[in-house]
């Protein structure tokens, strides 16, 4: 059902036994990680009308726009999914069929997109509903390995209904040029197709970081050793493109791991792991008045001081929010562990959590949010609602 409820079932709270408002009852469900939710489904017939409800799929999906686990993956496998919340989680039939699909290129809001082996086609899907949409095909054909950055579009109503998507692709190997693709879901239409010379650099397609129109993504390596690794800032809109030099005492070695995300949802921020020290080094893009942003190191993280005696492989940093405390996210060898920053400040005696183990070695993480927004206007089931729980 679409628009507002209707009020015919309610639920009884507190010793007065006075029946509770479908639409307060609605907005205090709408804060569930949507494993939860489905399990409360046969409680009521309310419950179940809300499963069908737009407004409150997407209100949901609002209030559980966090990282809830992360889809390890690389372009030769995809393992076992990894859970930080312990009330979130995806179905393993789901998890399944996308793995056997094709190559997850991307995951934003609840949704996650992937680019089936059989036809090329661009899918995305809600794993947790078991639904899914096809998306238009693009002019041309998809490259075969990419990331997607998305950009939830506020239409008016305080929901985030429509995005913008962007599609990077790389052509084949010691090519100079990317391929962008921009979708706007709610016109069902590619608005760019186009290519981009980034030079001989390597991006992490994989970890895009949007804000506003511009999308970021770290250089993961180079063709040539003269290269030095940098942050690319592509500006959607105005269609220009900035390199950013990462900080000139960030000195990153060809065995160092380098990453980026949002720090407190304002700034950009660098992550570098520096192998002969096994430090994580975290820096804040800041403005300046004078002149063009520069980094400012903020915080360093010690995998030593962490309690880790050997020498590690770090393949994949990343951060994580939820209220006021940030966690580093970080895969060592094959297992993923994370570390808390709160309000802004290492925490001294922090908690090191291992969040699981992945079976294999260099893993990368696409993160993933727990929420029931729905895949589109045509969106149909791909796993039975048996099978969801």
């Amino acid at each position: 059902m679409d628009g507002t409820l209707n009020s015919t079932h309610s639920i009884n709270l507190g010793r007065s036994g006075r029946p509770l408002p479908d639409n307060l009852l609605a907005e205090i469900l709408s804060y569930l990680p949507a494993k939860t939710f489905f399990r409360l489904l046969s409680v009521c017939k309310t419950f179940r009308q809300l499963s069908s409800d737009s407004h409150f799929l997407l209100s949901q999906s609002y209030h559980n726009n966090v990282i809830s686990g992360f889809f390890p993956h690389s372009r030769d496998f995809s393992g076992p999914f990894c859970l930080v919340d312990p009330y979130a989680g995806v179905p393993r039939s789901s998890l399944e069929f996308l793995f056997r699909k094709g190559n997850i290129v991307g995951s934003a809001g609840g949704l996650v997109f992937v680019l089936h082996k059989k036809d090329a086609s661009l899918r995305v899907y809600n794993p947790v509903r078991g639904t899914r949409c096809q998306l238009p095909s693009p002019p041309g054909k998809y490259c075969k390995w990419g990331g997607i950055a998305v950009r939830f579009l506020n239409d008016g109503d305080g929901v985030t209904k429509s995005y913008r998507l962007v599609y990077l692709s790389r052509y084949p190997v010691r090519s100079k040029l990317h391929r962008c693709q921009v979708y706007d879901s709610s016109a069902r239409v590619w608005t760019m197709d186009k290519e981009l010379d980034f030079g001989r650099l390597e991006l992490h397609l994989e970890h895009p970081v949007i804000c506003d129109d511009v999308v970021f993504w770290a250089s993961s390596d180079s063709f040539s050793n003269e290269i030095d690794q940098c942050v690319v800032a592509y500006d959607v809109r105005k269609e220009r493109t900035q390199i950013i030099p990462l900080p000139k005492e960030a000195a990153v070695a060809r065995s160092d791991t380098i990453g980026i995300g949002m720090w407190e949802g304002k700034s950009l921020c660098l992550m570098h792991y520096e192998t002969c020290t096994w430090v994580i080094g975290l820096w804040l893009l800041r403005k300046t008045n004078d002149g063009p942003p520069g980094w400012v190191r903020a915080h360093e993280v010690s995998l030593g001081q962490l309690g880790f005696r050997q020498p590690r492989n770090v393949s994949c940093v990343l951060l994580r929010e939820v209220a006021m405390t940030t966690s580093l996210v970080f895969t060592v060898e094959s297992e993923v562990y994370s570390y808390d920053i709160k309000d802004g400040e290492l925490l001294k005696d922090g908690e090191l959590k291992k969040l699981g183990s992945l079976g294999y070695s260099s893993p990368l993480l696409i993160p993933y949010s727990n929420t029931l927004r729905p895949c589109g206007e045509e969106e149909e089931l791909f796993v039975d609602k048996e099978k969801r729980s």
